[in-house]
């Protein structure tokens, strides 16, 4: 079992998710064509996403490596990034059952109406999948391991079913949509606090500072876009030793920053 979990998951997201959304829309009573369809979108758009991301690592990274060397930076940390760790995690005693013991879980909740979300992103079970794992590591037992994954799976799905009101009236014709991934539950109670916080200081809430509010506000300096670009740019200049090596790298420099901007 552990074998054909870890065969699926090595196809990668961008193979196994059309798989999956293919077979629960026509699970679904949706016509076989169009389930196929939505799900080659969602394996396109996984492939879009990783041009982009190794566009950026690819530019920004020989950048960053050259900003390091110059200032002495120590940094000893490093971020392998979720496909790694999704391929880790899935690669477990735990990670191998997590789907369908997930999938039962969920079931259970929805049949005893204690959840209303139906948690179809399959791919990012790796999270609990992950949670479990190093459980199973530090206690040396893969029951516990298990435990620990399908408390945080209840957790984040009583916070998806808190927050989906939320979010569905933030976001236009997202109806019936909720958010069950532990990495945006996790961030639920620590805003809710900031929230009560803000709420106390007078005229706080007067202030729009999201992306719209922004552009309102500052004009040409509140667009993501222009924003990327400075950064990008900003990023292209202190990896240069001096102004004449700016001045040498103005085209590498600039081509930095429209790289951070897309």
């Amino acid at each position: 079992m552990e074998q054909v979990f870890s065969y699926i998951i090595g196809l990668g997201a961008a193979v196994m998710m059309p798989i999956i959304f293919t077979i629960l829309g026509v699970c679904i009573g949706i016509k076989f064509s169009k389930a196929l369809k939505s799900g080659l979108l969602v394996g396109v758009g996984f492939v879009g996403l990783s041009v982009v991301t190794a566009l950026l690592t690819s530019s920004l990274g020989p950048a960053l490596s050259k900003v390091v060397e110059i200032y002495g930076l120590q940094l000893k940390v490093f971020d392998m990034g979720w496909p790694a760790a999704a391929a880790v995690a899935y690669n477990t005693s735990v990670g191998a059952f997590i789907i369908p013991v997930c999938l039962a879980v969920n079931i259970l909740m929805l049949l005893t109406k204690t959840t209303r979300t139906v948690n179809i992103d399959l791919w990012n079970y790796w999270h609990f999948a992950f949670i479990g794992a190093v459980v199973y590591f530090a206690t040396d037992n893969i029951w516990w391991g298990f435990f620990a994954a399908v408390i945080c799976y209840i957790i984040t799905l009583i916070l998806a079913d808190y927050t989906a009101d939320k979010f569905q009236g933030f976001y236009d014709k997202m109806e019936g949509i909720s958010i069950p991934q532990p990495f945006c539950a996790g961030f639920v109670p620590f805003a809710l606090i900031i929230n009560k916080v803000l709420d106390k200081i007078p005229g706080f809430e007067k202030l729009n500072i999201d992306a719209e509010g922004m552009k309102k506000k500052f004009g040409l300096l509140g667009e993501p876009l222009f924003l990327g670009i400075l950064v990008g740019c900003g990023i292209g200049a202190l990896s240069c030793k001096n102004g004449q090596e700016i001045v040498d790298k103005i085209p590498y420099i600039l081509g930095l920053g429209i790289k951070m901007g897309a």
